[in-house]
C-alpha cells in the first residue's frame, strides 16, 4: 500500500566528518570475498549506460522462446567454480549476513554451474516466497523524484536512517534530487561503504560484494583493454561506458571538483568505479503505486541469471519486504534463478554484467551492410538446417529428429541455439504460392482455396525451381560477407580457445586473488565475449554451407527430372 502523508526529506542530525574515505582494501585488491564470475547470462548504446540488473519484472509474463524451452542452453566452456576450501569469516559469511538483515528464507548459498548462488535445501513448490528481506535493510531510491511520485522512496529512506543512522543533509538532498538514478545509488553505496564498516548488516554486505579486480562489466574497460574485445561495436561501447564513468567521478565524487566532494565519499576514481559497477550489476527495479524504484537488496542479489529462470522478484503485498518468489517447483539442491533481462543479447549482458551466455537466444548477427545483401528464402533455409517455424513471427526451432540427434550433447545443443540466432538474423523472404489449378467443378472458391496459417497468412513457401540458381548466388554473397568478417579479426577461434585454456591454467597457478589483481579477469571476460561472437559468425558460415548444399541437391534433382522427361 502507499504510505499516507506528504513526502518530507529527512535532515542530518550530525555533521559529516571531513576526512577522506577510502573503500576497504579487501574490496579493491581482491584479497577476500571472492565472487565467481558466472557465464550464463546490451542494447549497444551511444549515450552512456541505459539499463541495470534486473530492470522490469523478469520472465513472469515473458513471451515463450521456443528454442530455449526445448534446448537447454549450457555453459560448456564455463570456468569451473568450486566452493571455498577454507571456512569463511563471520564477516564474509552470507548466512551471517542473512541473519543480521533478518532475511526470511528457504534457500542457502551454494556453488554450482553458475557459480555462487541460492540453492533449495528441500523440495519447494511454485509461487511461494523463498527469500524475503525487510525494506529497512535495503538501499532504496526513487528513480525520478523530481518529475514523478517520490512518497514511497522518501519513506524508505527515512526508515533506513531510523534503523542504521542519520546521513548528512547534503547527501539526503542528493539522493532525492535530479541526478540519474545510478549516480544517486552510487553515492548511497559509497556512503554506506565508508561510514558503516562495523554495521552488522552493511559491514557484512560489503564483505560479500565482489572486489574490484573481479568486476568485468564494460565500464571498467579502458582503451587498452577494450581492444581485446576485437569487435568494433563492443570496443566503441566500452569506450563510451568508461568515459561516462570517469566523467561521473569528476562531476560528482572527486574530492576537489565533485558536487559531493565535501562529503569525501571517494578518494580515488577506482572507488567510484567499484561502486558504480555494484549499482550496474546488482540493483533491482520495482514499481509501487506508480512510483519507479531502484533497490539494492542484501542476500536477494545473490540470485544468478538464467533465461530459463525458476524465480522472479516483487514487493510483498504489504510493501514492507522485498521477495524472491518461485515460478516453478524446485527440487532439493536445485538453484533458484531469476532473469536479468529476458531479451538481452550478449552485447548487452557483457555491457551490464561482464559475462556472456553461450547460445544466447537473443543474439543476432550484426555486420555493416548485412541488410543490403540479397534476401534468402526463409522456408527453404530452415528446412536445410532441420528447423521449423515461421521466421516472420520470430519463431524457429529444431524439428524433433534434429533435436533428438543432439540429445546428451551440450555442444550440439549450443550449435542449434546459434543456428536459430543466425536464421533470425538474416534478410529472409517468402515465396507466395500461385493459386491451385481449377478443378473444373465451378463454385465461388474453386481454384482459389489454399491452406492458411493461424495468423491469417498463407504458410511460408519454398524457393521456386526456376529461382534455385539466383538463390545459390545469394547464398554465396552472404557467406562471403560472414567469412570475411571472421577473417578480418585479429585472432581465430582456435587461437582464442587455446588462449582461454592458458588463462585458466595461469589463474589456477597464480591463485584467485593474484589472478584478479593482475587484471586477468578483464582479459578473460573479453576473450569469452569475442569468442562467443566469433562462434556465432562461424555458425552463420556453416548455415550458408548447409543451405548451399541443399539448393545444389535440388538443382541436381531438377536436372535429372528434365533428362528423364
Amino acid at each position: 500500500m502507499r504510505f499516507a502523508g506528504i513526502s518530507q526529506r529527512p535532515c542530518s542530525a550530525a555533521a559529516h566528518p571531513p576526512s577522506v574515505h577510502v573503500l576497504p582494501a579487501t574490496l579493491l585488491n581482491g584479497a577476500q570475498a571472492r565472487w565467481p564470475v558466472s557465464l550464463e547470462s546490451s542494447r549497444i548504446g551511444n549515450a552512456g549506460p541505459r539499463s541495470r540488473a534486473p530492470r522490469g519484472r523478469p520472465c513472469a509474463a515473458a513471451a515463450p522462446l521456443t528454442l530455449v524451452q526445448e534446448v537447454a542452453v549450457t555453459q560448456a566452456d564455463a570456468a569451473p567454480v568450486e566452493a571455498p576450501t577454507e571456512p569463511l569469516s563471520d564477516l564474509a559469511d552470507p548466512e551471517a549476513l542473512a541473519r543480521a538483515a533478518r532475511v526470511e528464507k528457504q534457500l542457502v548459498v551454494g556453488y554450482g554451474p553458475l557459480g555462487r548462488g541460492l540453492v533449495a535445501t528441500q523440495a519447494l513448490e511454485a509461487r511461494q516466497s523463498v527469500v524475503s528481506v525487510p525494506l529497512e535493510n535495503a538501499l532504496i531510491i526513487t528513480d525520478e523524484p523530481l518529475d514523478g511520485i517520490s512518497v514511497f522512496g522518501d519513506r524508505c529512506l527515512e526508515a533506513w536512517q531510523a534503523a542504521h543512522g542519520r546521513m548528512p543533509e547534503d547527501l539526503v538532498d542528493f539522493l532525492t534530487g535530479e541526478a540519474r538514478w545510478d549516480v544517486r545509488m552510487t553515492a548511497f553505496l559509497l556512503w554506506v561503504a565508508s561510514e558503516q564498516p562495523d554495521s552488522p548488516v552493511w559491514g557484512r554486505y560489503m564483505a560479500n560484494l565482489p572486489p574490484a579486480g573481479e568486476i568485468t562489466c564494460l565500464l571498467h574497460y579502458g582503451p587498452d583493454v577494450a581492444r581485446e574485445l576485437q569487435f568494433k561495436e563492443l570496443i566503441d561501447e566500452a569506450k563510451t561506458q568508461h568515459a561516462w564513468a570517469m566523467g561521473v567521478h569528476r562531476k560528482y565524487f572527486d574530492p576537489k571538483t565533485g558536487q559531493l566532494g565535501q562529503l569525501r565519499l571517494a578518494a580515488r576514481v577506482e572507488d567510484t568505479m567499484w561502486a558504480m559497477s555494484m549499482v550496474r550489476t546488482r540493483t533491482f527495479s520495482e514499481t509501487v503505486n506508480g512510483e519507479a524504484l531502484t533497490l539494492m537488496v542484501p542476500y536477494a542479489d545473490l540470485a544468478n541469471h538464467s533465461f530459463r529462470c525458476t524465480g522472479t522478484f516483487c514487493m510483498a503485498r504489504d510493501n514492507k519486504r522485498f521477495d524472491l518468489r518461485l515460478l516453478a517447483p524446485l527440487a532439493e539442491g536445485e538453484e533458484a534463478t531469476i532473469s536479468y533481462g529476458e531479451a538481452k543479447s550478449n552485447a548487452e549482458v557483457m555491457r551490464d554484467y561482464g559475462f556472456v551466455v553461450p547460445g544466447n537466444p537473443n543474439d543476432r548477427l550484426r555486420l555493416p551492410g548485412l541488410e543490403q545483401l540479397p534476401p534468402l528464402n526463409g522456408a527453404s533455409l530452415l528446412e536445410s538446417i532441420g528447423f521449423k517455424g515461421d521466421w516472420r513471427e520470430g519463431t524457429a526451432a529444431p524439428k524433433r529428429p534434429t533435436l533428438e540427434a543432439s540429445h546428451g550433447d551440450p555442444e550440439a545443443r549450443l550449435v542449434l541455439a546459434r543456428r536459430r540466432c543466425v536464421a533470425l538474423s538474416l534478410q529472409l523472404y517468402d515465396t507466395v504460392a500461385p493459386p491451385p489449378p481449377s478443378s473444373g467443378k465451378g463454385g465461388l472458391l474453386d481454384g482459389f482455396a489454399q491452406p492458411w496459417s493461424n495468423s491469417g497468412r498463407p504458410p511460408p513457401q519454398h524457393v521456386a525451381p526456376y529461382a534455385l540458381a539466383p538463390e545459390l548466388e545469394a547464398v554465396g554473397a552472404v557467406r562471403g560477407v560472414l567469412q570475411g568478417a571472421l577473417d578480418e579479426l585479429p585472432t581465430t577461434i582456435e587461437q582464442d580457445e587455446a588462449l582461454l585454456s592458458s588463462y585458466g591454467a595461469a589463474g589456477a597457478e597464480a591463485g584467485a586473488g593474484a589472478g584478479a589483481a593482475a587484471g586477468l579477469a578483464l582479459y578473460e571476460a573479453a576473450l569469452r565475449c569475442r569468442l562467443e561472437a566469433k562462434r556465432l559468425l562461424r555458425e552463420g558460415v556453416r548455415v550458408m554451407d548447409a543451405y548451399g548444399a541443399w539448393l545444389a541437391e535440388r538443382q541436381q534433382q531438377q536436372l535429372l527430372r528434365k533428362r528423364r522427361g
